[in-house]
């Protein structure tokens, strides 16, 4: 993958990923009320968030911004959990790291899907999101077709 701040030289707005079979699947079995307003599976992510991420201090380990953004296509296309929050109907893509990192997209108005934001999560938060049903281990043969 290009990294994204350059993509971001040419452009407002860039794909940086989709919910494939595999993932509309798991989430129709785990939380089918995610994919109700959803009628595009490409995940975009507009200039703006870049300037949203870099005001906050979501990432504890600390990683410079642009290590930070770069991981967003890897963690969309391969989730260690998947999650849903109900309170803003975001879907979640968690992957472990030593603070894992959650990847938070939303359905507009019109359906389609769009980055929202990204922050470190612990491992208490983690267990918590499971125990509560909120979040899914992604467990499906990344090497099946």
């Amino acid at each position: 993958m290009s990294d994204i701040f350059n993509l971001f030289q040419q452009t407002n707005c860039i794909t940086v990923g989709s919910l494939d079979s595999k993932k509309l699947s798991f989430i129709k079995k785990n939380c089918p009320q995610a994919l109700e307003k959803v009628k595009n599976h490409s995940i975009i992510m507009w200039k703006d968030r870049i300037e949203h991420l870099s005001k906050h201090a979501y990432d504890a380990s600390k990683m410079p911004i642009d290590e930070l953004v770069n991981l967003i296509p890897d963690i969309i296309t391969n989730p260690d959990y998947i999650g849903y929050r109900e309170k803003d109907s975001s879907l979640q893509f968690i992957k472990e790291f030593e603070n894992n990192i959650l990847v938070a997209i939303r359905a507009d108005g019109k359906g389609k899907l769009a980055f929202r934001t990204m922050y470190t999560i612990n491992r208490g938060q983690l267990s918590d999101y499971i125990n509560k049903g909120r979040a899914w281990k992604f467990n499906i043969d990344k090497k099946e077709k």
